[in-house]
């Protein structure tokens, strides 16, 4: 599972994450590249993806459809963030097509949350939906990492959107703006900027594709969105990132 903290960038160093930035757009009609499974690991280890799964430089337009969970936060919100999101995924030709749902979880544990989203559906993402996000009002934590409370999202699997039973994610809600990182620097449009990237990390973003081409997006910051702590990254994907979530979109996602 792929945690984003909210705060101290240093304490973010020792995490397998990834940025996602947009660039270029590549040419039409040519299919993902999945590697040969040789070199997919991701069996092994667990949804880590540490050799990439696939890639594409296809333009192929791809819907991707978000199920959103309303935990606490009101659905106005919700779509302003999906409006954010909107800002890194587009330039990919992913359109992402939100349906709303309010619940009410208990606890404060990430992954606890996403638990009872995945119980919410026996288990496994609703039938005509790529991912499921629990959006929450909660100050949520992270069970058994050193993290504690510093967590704004986590996501259940890098490439979840591959797996019916692991295309969950969850992430807070937060006042626009907010502010973060070991001196406080005020983050806009930081409840949009959480959905964007767990959801990155569930369609194949890694941290560790990370890049200063966020300094070129519309809301220049010193990462990609993928980057691994909230308070420096933007809305906008870093090149190689561009590459897996892509794929993911054109493999998985609704056609």
């Amino acid at each position: 599972m792929v945690r984003l903290p909210k705060r101290s960038l240093a304490s973010a160093v020792a995490l397998a994450a990834g940025v996602l930035l947009a660039t270029t757009p590549g040419p039409a009609g040519a299919d993902p590249i999945v590697l040969p499974p040789i070199l997919d690991v991701e069996p092994t280890l667990g949804c880590t993806q540490l050799v990439p799964h696939a890639v594409s430089v296809d333009n192929t337009p791809v819907r991707l459809d978000v199920r959103i969970l309303l935990d606490g936060v009101p659905q106005a919100e919700a779509a302003s963030a999906v409006t954010a999101m909107r800002t890194a995924y587009s330039p990919l030709n992913i359109d992402v097509v939100a349906t709303y749902q309010t619940v009410s979880f208990t606890g404060l544990d990430a992954g606890g949350l996403t638990q009872q989203a995945k119980d919410l559906y026996g288990g496994r993402r609703p039938a005509g939906v790529d991912v499921v996000y629990t959006m929450t009002s909660k100050n949520i934590t992270s069970e058994g990492s050193p993290l504690g409370n510093n967590v704004a999202g986590l996501a259940d699997c890098i490439g979840g959107v591959r797996y019916a039973d692991r295309a969950f994610a969850v992430g807070e809600r937060f006042d626009d703006p907010t502010t973060g990182g070991t001196i406080p620097l005020p983050v806009r449009q930081a409840t949009g900027k959480t959905m964007a990237h767990e959801i990155g990390h569930l369609m194949g973003g890694h941290h560790h594709y990370a890049s200063v081409e966020g300094l070129l997006a519309p809301d220049p910051n010193v990462m990609t969105l993928m980057g691994p702590t909230l308070s420096v990254i933007s809305l906008k994907l870093s090149t190689l990132n561009t590459l897996m979530v892509k794929a993911h979109a054109q493999l998985y996602a609704t056609p």
